[in-house]
């Protein structure tokens, strides 16, 4: 990505759980960063993340793995686009854009 250049939708919700838990390299937070300050339609996927995070942060009796609460929001945004017919324009499976573990 040159500077200045602004990342996809797709690519911004790809990165965004490890932008979320600081896991980004400098460059590429700031490309997160400036995408949904810009997006209308991607900052509701980050104020919902913010918000998941911290309903699990109040009930969970153990931390949940960031993995885990990747495929939760990636299953979740998989079912919303089968029963609303919505353009798939996020990640298509719960380990796009993530290195293998």
């Amino acid at each position: 990505m040159s500077e200045g250049a602004m990342i996809t939708c797709k690519e911004a919700l790809a990165q965004l759980w490890a932008y979320i838990d600081g896991e980004l390299p400098e460059g590429e937070a700031r490309g997160v960063k400036s995408h949904l300050e810009a997006c209308k339609g991607c900052h509701p996927h980050l104020d919902y993340q913010k918000a998941f995070c911290q309903f699990l942060r109040r009930h969970a009796q153990a931390p949940v793995p960031a993995s885990l609460r990747r495929r939760v929001f990636l299953t979740l945004l998989e079912e919303d686009r089968r029963t609303t017919g919505s353009p798939a324009d996020g990640p298509q499976t719960p380990d796009a854009g993530r290195p293998a573990s």
